[in-house]
């Protein structure tokens, strides 16, 4: 260790803001009685409504189930293909199998690290039903370009808007744009459930179709039969999954979602000062947010130039972690995983950029609990280790 080292100081990847508010408000939902799907999940769903342009929204319990949802809702085919990203966690791609149908990866641009429209057009087939952008950290994709593109081919659009709650293009918000938007509530999202996800739907009926797929394919919910009409009988309209969120989960997101426009602002101001520091930087690339939009702050990455380092990722992990700072990696591009490179008989090299950037990239810690003292140990250790290794 350098003699005017920082000292040693804990920094987890992330900590969730979880505060009296949020403890009152699920010790209140467990106190009412009512544990599962209820009022409490019909509120969250409005309030997350109302930022999505009064969208209709169905709340589950990923959302992974989310995606799958409205990939199911598609019903495809065996040889039916959905065109999405290898540059994002495997749930993106493993709901399109789950569906039915049939991944095709398209390279993104080696700056937002989000899908590239020109790739995508690349690989529209007659088979193609549908495309998958995901938005990457929350940074926007291109969704002008990628809306044509769906509109002109006549395909659908699904958006995996996990990390962008927050997010917009051109004003418009994420999740709009096409059949359904699926969001994340996991611990480490910008707002937590716990565990948990949401689905902002085109219209009513798709909202409808999605909510009844998301219980079994019961034509009622719980609450709905059994507190508001009082008539405890249903039918099934379809074989449908087990989907739907908890009353427990949607009072802690009611709480997170008080704090919502503060923890956004807290992630900005951390922003600046990574930006500061690792900008100017020789040794590493950041991302460059979309033209016309606006980031949701997930994710705060930084590429390697590993041709110009003298030490790995591994190891500047690892000097990172003995000096406290836990770094993460989002994420190992989803072709080069076995199952997918045996199913689908891909090969590294395929695509080049997202290879770049899954190979060389770390994210750092970035969430609104930090203090101020935490971001200057961030910036004060990997500094010195960027520093050594070069």
């Amino acid at each position: 260790m350098p003699e005017n080292a920082a000292p040693y100081r804990h920094v987890p990847y992330h900590r969730s803001l979880i505060t009296e508010a949020e403890i009152t408000a699920v010790t209140e939902a467990l106190r009412s009685g009512w544990l599962t799907a209820g009022p409490r999940t019909k509120r969250f769903e409005e309030r997350v409504s109302a930022m999505k342009w009064g969208r209709p929204c169905v709340a589950t319990n990923s959302c992974t189930s989310a995606m799958l949802l409205a990939l199911r809702s598609l019903n495809l085919k065996s040889d039916e293909e959905v065109i999405t990203t290898p540059l994002t966690f495997v749930s993106t791609a493993n709901c399109i199998v789950h569906a039915g149908g049939r991944v095709v990866f398209a390279d993104v641009e080696p700056d937002t690290f989000n899908l590239d429209p020109q790739r995508v057009e690349q690989r529209i087939t007659p088979k193609t039903r549908a495309i998958l952008p995901v938005h990457l950290g929350g940074n926007p994709c291109r969704m002008d370009a990628l809306t044509e593109i769906a509109e002109r081919h006549g395909l659908e659009l699904i958006e995996d808007c996990a990390h962008a709650l927050e997010g917009e293009f051109q004003g418009q918000p994420l999740g709009t744009f096409g059949l359904a938007g699926a969001f994340s509530f996991y611990a480490t999202k910008n707002i937590t459930t716990a565990e948990g996800g949401m689905l902002s739907c085109r219209d009513e009926t798709t909202a409808a179709l999605l909510r009844k797929m998301s219980r079994h394919g019961v034509d009622k919910g719980t609450y709905q039969r059994m507190e508001v009409e009082g008539e405890p009988l249903y039918d099934v309209v379809m074989p449908g999954y087990k989907a739907n969120m908890s009353d427990v989960e949607a009072a802690l997101g009611l709480a997170q979602m008080d704090k919502l426009e503060e923890m956004y602002a807290r992630r900005q101001a951390i922003k600046l000062q990574y930006d500061a520091a690792f900008g100017p930087q020789n040794a590493v690339n950041l991302v460059k947010l979309t033209p016309g939009g606006k980031s949701a702050l997930h994710l705060y990455q930084v590429v390697l130039r590993s041709e110009e380092l003298k030490m790995s990722r591994g190891e500047i992990i690892q000097r990172a972690r003995t000096r406290g700072v836990e770094l993460s990696v989002n994420y190992t591009p989803i072709h080069l995983f076995s199952w997918y490179r045996q199913t689908y008989c891909s090969v590294p090299g395929a695509f080049p950029h997202a290879e770049y950037i899954g190979m060389n990239n770390l994210s750092l810690p970035f969430y609104p609990a930090m203090e101020d003292a935490d971001v200057a140990h961030v910036v004060a250790v990997l500094s010195e280790i960027l520093a050594d290794a070069q």
